[in-house]
């Protein structure tokens, strides 16, 4: 931990997941994001592998990732390397090479990957110290970020008698239990962090129409200097399509911000370019959608601003999570209105899901939505969604928006909403907004008679 990785102590979870896995034991990890999940198989890898114990065997769901986590590592004096589809030939052929003669300490490759056949045969002829199972929540059908072949993993237990550590920054109680049985965990050691991130603000910020948001955006964006083109500091703004990406994007450069946009509808160099100049700090501000982050680590994050609410919980924690990582004061805002739940349902209605799926994305939905108009401490919300514990194991952080700006809770939105107006008053922005919407997504044409009696109810 010392000689190579340049950490004195270990952080919370930290030990208790590196002990589980040197003593030969299986191990499910839950730490928020920004608490170090890397290391604790990164650590025993170098270890065991300096002991001729064998190589450490690492699933991780994106090539970005591979990448940066196999840099940092030769940066710091590890043999490690990634197996992807992203090598030529003659490189794939080099790391298969290094692999079989015992010579990386890591090794990297994709879930998909990981399940070949020939794979696993190439598995039984080397020695294997550790197989860890990075963004595990991918294997839960319920999981935010569910991948198919994630539910194949199990059947390297087959190939590999070493012990197999999964870890995520976002499970409930009920996925992590549906981590260990789908990946055929032998009575693992069950470790789980501390998800109150004490540095970081978050707030919620009513707002409906497009117009009324791109103003509170630069707002914000002004407030922490991001206007200057240069400077400490950079800020994300996530957006629930790729549409609202660019078009926030080219909104915030028309203002004069340094802004670029990242989506998955982009070609693979325009994404690289887009990345790089965040990377660089030519963009300071950058537009995205959640194909962005996972697993990028910043440590300068000053800002995350969801211009659109995301489509769970677990979703709207990994990605705030970004924020503070280096453990300076980081704010997290949510916009929220009622065309927040429009466009995720519109999304989830295209996802082709089964029926028991979509009941589950709805319930992940109304969690983002009752989190945005609750009026107690959302870091005990957010904490207690993710331990199963109740509100009062974390004390009010005092730093949110509803800890500083509310001496005494708000009268329930359940109450406000049975109130009846006085009089006839004309829609607000949002609701009209919210109207045009779901017209324009309707199948076929509906007559104004037909659409006034749908409004009435």
């Amino acid at each position: 931990l010392r000689e190579v990785f340049g950490y004195a102590d270990f952080r919370t979870g930290q030990h208790e997941a590196v002990e589980a896995v040197m003593t030969g034991r299986d191990a499910v990890v839950l730490l928020p994001t920004g608490a170090g999940k890397s290391l604790c198989y990164q650590v025993p890898a170098v270890v065991k592998a300096r002991a001729k114990q064998g190589t450490t065997v690492v699933v991780s769901p994106l090539i970005a990732l591979m990448h940066d986590q196999v840099g940092a590592l030769r940066g710091q004096g590890v043999r490690a390397a990634a197996l992807n589809s992203h090598q030529d030939e003659l490189a794939q052929r080099e790391v298969v090479r290094a692999f079989l003669r015992g010579e990386l300490e890591l090794l990297y490759v994709s879930p998909e990957r990981a399940t070949l056949d020939s794979f696993k045969r190439m598995l039984a002829r080397v020695r294997i110290a550790l197989f860890a199972i990075d963004e595990a929540h991918c294997v839960s059908q319920w999981g935010h970020d569910f991948r198919p072949e994630y539910l194949r993993l199990h059947e390297l237990r087959a190939v590999v008698t070493a012990p197999f550590i999964a870890l995520t920054a976002t499970a409930t109680p009920n996925v992590v239990t549906e981590i260990a049985q789908r990946l055929e965990l032998v009575s693992p050691a069950f470790v789980r962090g501390d998800f109150a991130r004490r540095n970081l603000c978050f707030s919620v910020t009513h707002v409906g129409a497009d117009a009324a948001r791109l103003v509170e955006l630069t707002r914000l964006l002004d407030e922490h200097a991001f206007r200057a083109h240069t400077g400490a500091g950079r800020a994300i703004v996530y957006c629930a399509t790729r549409k609202k990406t660019e078009k926030v994007a080219e909104a915030l450069k028309s203002a004069g911000y340094a802004a670029s946009h990242y989506h998955a509808g982009r070609t693979q160099l325009a994404r690289e370019r887009s990345q790089r100049a965040f990377d660089l700090g030519r963009a300071r501000v950058l537009v995205a959608t959640n194909a962005f982050g996972m697993g990028i680590d910043y440590p300068n994050v000053r800002l995350i601003v969801h211009f659109q609410c995301p489509a769970s919980l677990e979703a709207y924690y990994q990605e705030a999570g970004r924020a503070g990582r280096d453990g300076a004061p980081a704010r997290c805002v949510l916009f929220f209105g009622v065309g927040d739940l429009v466009t995720q349902r519109l999304i989830q209605s295209q996802s082709g899901t089964t029926v028991a799926r979509q009941r589950h994305q709805t319930a992940g939905l109304a969690t983002v939505e009752r989190y945005a108009r609750a009026t107690r401490c959302r870091q005990q919300i957010l904490c207690a969604h993710f331990t199963g514990a109740g509100d009062d194991e974390h004390a009010p952080c005092g730093n949110c928006d509803v800890c500083v700006g509310c001496s005494s809770p708000a009268a329930p939105v359940e109450v406000e909403r049975d109130r009846r107006p006085e009089s006839v008053a004309s829609l607000p922005a949002d609701a009209r907004e919210l109207i045009v919407s779901a017209v324009a997504h309707l199948s076929r044409p509906v007559g104004k008679s037909g659409l006034a009696k749908a409004l009435r109810g």
